[in-house]
């Protein structure tokens, strides 16, 4: 018995492969998590956006309080972790939706029950809730792995796929965001993604109730964690098709089978409900926009699309360059499955001019384009397309292209160890910055020089920070940098009274004055760059 054991096992080793490189990933993984040790960091784990998530749970199940009246205790935690909006009731609102909240609960539950026991009673951001949330994202991390090689086995070999595996979890910036920061949306809405293919492509194979209702409760799930990924929806309707007439059996397919559409709606509509009922419950309205309230909002009149892809700050192919590979590889779906090519190219057209159009095009802080993150199953279609043309190649080309993903990795690595030892900036890196710390753990001077750090207040309102060589040398004719003169305008701007009447009349949009003020400052920085290009072609 003791030899058949090992035989066994070697056996299911060498026919699934896939499968151990998910465990061994996340073994791997799981110790970084505990070298890092982020739980004992202040602003980790529970911090930044992830204050807002995972607010809905203390409010809960600590305080029992809706409408947030703990906060007036005036404790320092409270400032430090809870940013609630104040509704026209004059009730504290949440600014996110509470997906996020859903995933974390059976997490937080037990390390709340943790903290009980050993001490840390009474303090919701202490140890044992961090761990907790970490220990969720490698949880919904693995059933995303895990489904999305139920996928992609259905149509390529244990090769492929195991490959297309490796390039996704460690030649992507999924793994800082599984790493570094594990309790941001990414890893979840990659892992309800891969769950949302699994259960719509059995749902065209086998029509049945229980799909549906997977399918509709995903689908509101995603949205819900992140409401710009509205446009998975398209999936519903494209996912399978490679033809008009394909197009037209799918029309027809609702329409025989309505009673599987309403399904799917009403799952959908049932994930939001709790929603619709805790605003409403705060503001009188079921709909409320609450990044509307602190400004934020689409331009989807000025999208920055090269910006989101190809910039030096955040753009998604400079620190994710495994999704040029991904990218290259719709061209082979559209001549050898048809059937993905659509969907996977109007998923990603929208999706570039969604994220793209948001007032933040590069995200905050953070390593690379973490919007992206969430579809990475899908592209992960494109991306095996392209490595399982490659194996099919002459010895050469099959080297060549399996040698250039393999450094596509390592790239990508090494960035990833730059920014964790801070010498890739989040958010304000330039292209003198980036080539001056190209392949370097010790960047020069000249790297924290040139940062261009954005401005947010601008950004608000659809104006964008002017980021070529020409704004350094008339920084050095100012005798400061752009941002500090944008500044220096603003002040003197709100020290002019029959300036500040003349742009209040002007303007219609309800921001601070110091916002406005910050407008027109910047509009005057960009006259000045103009002039300045002309008199310096």
């Amino acid at each position: 018995m003791s030899k058949k054991y090992p035989d066994k096992l070697i056996l299911k080793l060498k026919r699934y492969p896939s499968k151990v490189i998910i465990w061994i990933s996340l073994l791997i993984i799981t110790v970084i998590n505990i070298s890092y040790e982020n739980w004992n960091h202040e602003y980790k784990i529970i911090a930044w956006d992830v204050n807002s998530y995972y607010a809905y749970l203390p409010m809960v199940f600590i305080y029992n309080d809706l409408e947030m009246d703990f906060l007036s205790r005036g404790d320092e935690k409270f400032s430090k972790h809870y940013w609630p909006l104040q509704t026209e009731t004059g009730k504290k609102v949440i600014v996110t939706t509470m997906g996020m909240a859903y995933l974390y609960t059976p997490f937080f539950l037990a390390g709340h029950g943790v903290a009980q026991l050993t001490g840390h009673a009474g303090d919701e951001f202490s140890a044992p809730y961090k761990i907790s949330l970490i220990i969720s994202c490698l949880f919904y991390f693995a059933i995303g792995l895990l489904f999305l090689r139920k996928v992609l086995r259905q149509y390529y070999s244990e090769t492929v796929t195991s490959l297309t595996l490796v390039a996704i979890i460690f030649g992507t910036n999924l793994l800082h965001y599984v790493t570094e920061e594990p309790t941001m949306t990414h890893a979840y809405s990659f892992a309800l993604f891969s769950v949302f293919l699994f259960a719509i492509i059995r749902l065209y194979k086998k029509p049945c109730i229980k799909y549906a209702l997977l399918s509709g409760a995903l689908a509101g799930m995603i949205t819900l964690v992140r409401p710009s990924n509205f446009i998975v929806i398209i999936l519903f309707v494209f996912w399978g098709i490679g033809s008009f007439r394909e197009l037209r059996e799918r029309i027809f397919f609702y329409l025989n089978k309505f009673h599987l559409l309403l399904i799917m709606i009403l799952a959908f509509v049932a994930i939001w409900t709790p929603q619709f009922l805790y605003w409403y419950h705060l503001s009188g309205s079921m709909f409320l926009n609450t990044y509307g309230e602190v400004g934020a909002s689409f331009f989807f009149d000025k999208p920055q699309i090269y910006h989101t892809l190809f910039s030096y700050r955040k753009g998604w192919l400079v620190y994710t360059p495994m999704m040029i590979f991904a990218i290259g590889g719709i061209y082979l779906l559209y001549k050898e499955n048809k059937k993905f090519f659509l969907p996977v190219l109007l998923y990603l057209l929208l999706n570039i001019y969604v994220i793209s159009s948001w007032w933040c095009w590069w995200y905050g802080g953070g390593f690379g384009q973490r919007s992206f993150i969430d579809s990475y199953g899908i592209m992960a279609f494109p991306l095996a397309a392209l490595i399982y043309w490659a194996l099919r190649q002459k010895i050469i080309i099959k080297v060549f292209i399996l040698l250039l993903l393999a450094c596509t990795m390592y790239f990508t690595l090494f960035q990833l160890v730059q920014y964790k030892r801070g010498n890739l900036h989040n958010k304000a890196m330039s292209k003198v910055s980036y080539w001056a710390t190209f392949m370097d753990m010790t960047p020069p001077q000249k790297y924290w020089d040139k940062l261009v750090y954005p401005d947010y207040n601008a950004a608000k309102q659809g104006i964008y920070y002017p980021e070529t060589e020409i704004t350094w040398s008339l920084e050095d004719k100012l005798g400061m940098k752009g941002w500090q003169y944008v500044n220096v305008l603003k002040d003197s701007i709100l020290n002019e009274p029959g300036r500040i009447e003349k742009i209040l009349q002007s303007s219609d949009i309800k921001v601070s004055l110091d916002s406005l003020a910050y407008n027109e400052a910047m509009l005057e920085f960009r006259k000045m760059v103009e002039e300045h290009k002309k008199e310096n072609p």
